[in-house]
């Protein structure tokens, strides 16, 4: 079994999913471009709500039945490990795929907020 192919079947797994939200997300705050100090915070709520998510799901993963994770399936069969250990190393590489990811999220609500504060200073000092 070759580790770093099962970190990056992981990284392509979890990071696709992560892919669609952050999208999602990004199009809401588009979404609402008439209203930029509204769109940097809920595009802050909602990656923060991402962040809690991908952090119980990494919780959860060791638990998860490794056969129905995505990852057991895009490994070849020649690829996946033994079934004695399977649910562990699955588990947890997953797991540090989903906190990895959560940092993400974390950080890009933080720069949110951070812009949402900015541009909210920016309004009392210069605007009407």
């Amino acid at each position: 079994m070759d580790w770093s192919r099962l970190n990056e079947l992981a990284l392509l797994s979890v990071s696709r999913a992560c892919a669609f939200a952050s999208l999602a997300i990004f199009c809401f705050m588009i979404g609402m471009a008439g209203y930029p100090l509204v769109a940097l915070k809920s595009g802050a709520v909602l990656m923060m709500f991402s962040a809690a998510v991908l952090v119980i799901k990494a919780q959860r993963s060791p638990a998860k039945p490794y056969k129905r994770t995505e990852l057991w399936v895009l490994l070849a069969p020649e690829e996946r490990p033994s079934n004695r250990f399977a649910q562990q190393v699955i588990g947890t590489t997953l797991r540090e795929m989903f906190i990895r990811f959560a940092g993400y999220f974390a950080f890009g609500a933080f720069c949110c907020f951070a812009g949402a504060m900015a541009l909210q200073l920016i309004n009392q000092l210069f605007g009407s």
